[in-house]
């Protein structure tokens, strides 16, 4: 029994009726690919908000006004994700910004720090009026950092709950020397676990830590990650695929170091995609892929289901 006389997914996809698995769990089970499930933003901001974390996270008290803030900065022509973060554990509350611009590679770091009872209206004026409006609270930072941030919000979902806390607890036993933040729903917990790096601006799912920790390092080729990779936040769904395959026919990592710019246009088959990397120009056909079902977490079936896409690239090309 499916939940529409017409479902518009594969039902050979679901779990069995008697079954109600995790949605990642499942996810991966029937070897979903996360392609073109990143965010699509200019500006990432990480707002430190301690624990615990409602749902949805900004019904927290103080910072209700957040989602509005939101709104603004979209009105404004900026695309923007805000994130609560778990604050370290060195007395300090901070915000920090991750910033893309036109004509560079790596997203831009930005960080500013402000006493408990101020962090709130010190996020509310960054994301209104621009990551330049508040630069007697800003802090230098050192160029070159990475960091790693992981969706962890049990309130929101089991799946990044359960599997985005034991991928941070993995990680700080195996790699202390690297920074990574907790934060708020990052959305496709159906990929769990699931997190971004910066500042290359890429999201990736179903990552353990010994791959995030070659991510992060540049180790290998970019070949042995791709499949995790959801997309970089610079495009939109096709267009991260396209880059993706990029991406992975890479020789090395550095794709991430010169800035991007990727175009989309339709055909009768799909997408034809144009991936620009500094002066080298990619062409990618990507073409519409399995038609999967987003199962229900935990519910008999999977049901009711939501409808998902994967994509498919057919060829990539150097000009």
């Amino acid at each position: 029994m499916t939940d529409t006389a017409n479902p518009p997914y594969d039902v050979s996809l679901l779990p069995a009726a008697g079954d109600a698995p995790r949605c990642a769990a499942h996810g991966w089970s029937i070897a979903v690919d996360p392609g073109g499930s990143a965010l699509h933003v200019d500006e990432v901001v990480m707002i430190d908000v301690p624990l615990p974390w409602p749902k949805p996270v900004w019904a927290v008290d103080g910072f209700t006004h957040i989602p509005e803030a939101v709104m603004a900065a979209g009105e404004a022509g900026r695309r923007v994700r805000a994130l609560a973060a778990v604050p370290l554990d060195d007395g300090v509350r901070r915000i920090v910004a991750y910033e893309r611009v036109d004509g560079v590679g790596p997203m831009v770091r930005h960080e500013w720090h402000a006493p408990d009872v101020d962090i709130a209206v010190l996020a509310d004026r960054l994301l209104r009026n621009g990551l330049g409006s508040a630069d007697s609270h800003r802090v230098d930072v050192a160029a070159g950092h990475r960091e790693v941030a992981i969706c962890a919000q049990g309130s929101h979902d089991v799946c990044c709950g359960a599997d985005g806390v034991r991928l941070i607890d993995e990680l700080h036993a195996v790699r202390p020397d690297l920074s990574v933040r907790k934060v708020s729903h990052t959305g496709g917990h159906r990929y769990a676990p699931t997190g971004l790096t910066f500042p290359d601006g890429r999201m990736w799912g179903f990552v353990s830590a010994e791959e995030m920790g070659r991510i992060v390092d540049r180790d290998g080729s970019p070949a042995d990650v791709a499949e995790r990779c959801r997309g970089w936040m610079g495009a939109e769904p096709v267009g991260q695929v396209a880059e993706r395959a990029v991406f992975a026919v890479m020789e090395d990592w550095s794709v991430d170091d010169v800035a991007r710019h990727v175009e989309v246009c339709e055909t009768d088959e799909g997408w034809s995609c144009v991936v620009r990397l500094a002066a080298r120009i990619f062409d990618v056909a990507v073409v519409p892929g399995r038609a999967v079902p987003a199962v229900a977490c935990r519910a008999e079936g999977g049901l009711p289901a939501k409808p998902g896409r994967e994509f498919r690239v057919t060829s990539v090309r150097e000009r």
